[in-house]
């Protein structure tokens, strides 16, 4: 581990093994310090009440937290409280696996189980299934897009162009009808100005 995740992972002289551990201890820090901001110079019974309050609570569950509750504990001794009349601090965590040879591990790590070849090659052929599918429909799309009669984004500006030259083709098949016409009823056009 290297001096600066070292630092990282360290709370007031403890060194924690992640960064939730980290967080957790900080905030018993700040709860540690603002107890004694409020405890600062009061009575044996408030000290005793306090201590017995976080006890109750479960405030303390890091070395943090529990280094400070022993403070709280010699400090009661210091003004006279009998060690009988101080409860215990409890530790919310088994430190020894070993109690009635039943292993019971605060957190267990589990090794992910290797699968088996079989199933390496099933989901292999699932996923090449998949991927050819998909290949399919992609191929599908585009031969959709090209025989398809309305205009996409690929062929919009030929099928503007080709509609357009349907409209000026139409118009000029009904202006000459309409000369035709013209001419016939010996009309003057105006729009030619031949007569």
């Amino acid at each position: 581990m290297d001096e600066n995740t070292r630092r990282e992972l360290t709370v007031n002289g403890f060194q924690f093994g992640s960064k939730e551990d980290v967080e957790l201890a900080e905030q018993e820090l700040s709860t540690v310090k603002y107890i004694e901001g409020r405890i600062q110079g009061r009575n044996t019974e408030t000290i005793m009440s306090v201590y017995n309050g976080a006890i109750e609570r479960k405030m303390f569950r890091t070395p943090v937290g529990y280094a400070y509750m022993h403070d709280l504990q010699k400090k009661l001794l210091m003004q006279g409280v009998k060690k009988e009349d101080i409860q215990g601090v409890p530790l919310y965590q088994i430190y020894n696996n070993n109690l009635d040879d039943k292993p019971t591990p605060r957190r267990s790590v589990t090794v992910p189980k290797r699968k088996k070849k079989s199933e390496i090659v099933m989901m292999n052929r699932t996923l090449i299934a998949v991927n050819v599918i998909l290949v399919l429909l992609i191929i599908a799309l585009f031969v959709i897009n090209i025989k398809g009669s309305t205009p996409t984004v690929l062929n919009y500006r030929h099928a503007i162009e080709n509609e357009y030259a349907e409209w000026d083709q139409e118009l000029t098949n009904r202006e000459n009808a309409v000369r035709e016409k013209e001419r016939e009823l010996n009309i003057l056009s105006p729009v030619n100005g031949d007569g």
